[in-house]
């Protein structure tokens, strides 16, 4: 079961976020916010394992996304948000966000969203991730040989990158989950980034979408 946390400061859009999650059986909408200040509140006593946060609102969900994830890590923060501003798409990834989608967005795309990343995936549309490319233009002008990958770290890349959990990542490969955490502290190491999301966006933008990893250990 994913215990989800919704935060929006219109209650319009609560109701619909509800309407739509409520509907899935393995979803379990364990309370909501109206800014950021009471999503925190909310999140540390109520531990979610997904949070839905927006971005432009009283105490803003960027700052409420870095009060979330330094005290509580393993909880997964998906922003849900209209504003397609660079800044608010690299704060987001920096403070930790698993997610960044647009509002547009139809209910099947936000139920697989919640999905990948309560399973501890990484999921952008698009259209913003490519935004991000300035932000890491240090790292992303380099080919897959100045940062010495090896073909199993650059396995996991691309897998991260499908939005697969670490689970789903050493079920692939059929290496374990900390020798895929090892893997992937590596890689964000060699990447010079902090983050999943980051690695995630890195990946796609370069196409590291292996649909045939290699079966070396």
């Amino acid at each position: 079961m994913v215990n989800i946390l919704i935060v929006d400061d219109h209650s319009i859009m609560r109701e619909g976020l509800k309407a739509v999650l409520a509907r899935q059986p393995d979803f379990n909408i364990i309370g909501e916010a109206s800014d950021g200040s009471e999503a925190v509140k909310k999140a540390m006593k109520l531990h979610p394992d997904v949070v839905t946060m927006d971005v432009r609102m009283p105490y803003s969900g960027l700052q409420a996304t870095m009060d979330i994830m330094q005290a509580l890590p393993e909880t997964k923060i998906l922003i849900l948000t209209v504003s397609e501003t660079e800044a608010d798409l690299v704060e987001s990834v920096k403070a930790g966000a698993r997610g960044y989608l647009l509002k547009g967005m139809d209910a099947d795309e936000l139920v697989a969203a919640v999905r990948t990343v309560a399973a501890g995936g990484a999921i952008f549309t698009p259209s913003i991730a490519a935004k991000l490319l300035d932000d890491f233009k240090a790292d992303l002008n380099k080919n897959t040989d100045d940062v010495n990958l090896t073909s199993r770290e650059a396995d996991v890349l691309a897998l991260v990158a499908n939005g697969a959990s670490n689970k789903e990542i050493a079920m692939k490969l059929n290496i374990s989950e900390p020798t895929v955490k090892a893997h992937l502290r590596n890689v964000l190491s060699k990447l010079h980034m902090k983050n999943r999301s980051q690695a995630a966006v890195y990946a796609s933008q370069r196409r590291w979408l292996s649909g045939n990893p290699s079966e070396k250990n």
